[in-house]
């Protein structure tokens, strides 16, 4: 078993979508953490910076609030996220393509 402790600025995982590249490190959302908890993936802030594809779809994660276009993708979801949308392409992956044409 490795005992590693995880330590801000490790890499938790590279995730590719599409045609990006996104590097997801350990860390903390907010100051008040480091006293409390152990680092914790950070992803991007992809609705403050939106990133799109080489095809023009925008980049999102699965739990960044969802646009004005947001239409749950079964009645198996029940949060509203961008995750849950029938327009979030791969609800496996915590960073995906949002299909919706008009973004």
């Amino acid at each position: 078993m490795d005992d590693k402790k995880i330590r801000e600025g490790d890499i938790y995982k590279v995730i590719q979508v599409k045609d990006k590249t996104f590097e997801i490190k350990y860390g903390y959302y907010e100051e008040f953490e480091r006293n409390s908890i152990d680092p914790v993936p950070i992803f991007p802030d992809l609705s403050e910076n939106p990133v799109y594809t080489a095809c023009g779809y925008k980049i999102v994660t699965q739990m960044q609030d969802p646009c004005k276009h947001f239409e749950l993708k079964s009645e198996f979801f029940s949060e509203q996220w961008c995750g849950s949308c029938k327009y979030y392409e791969d609800e496996r992956c915590m960073i995906s393509v949002c299909k919706y044409k008009g973004n």
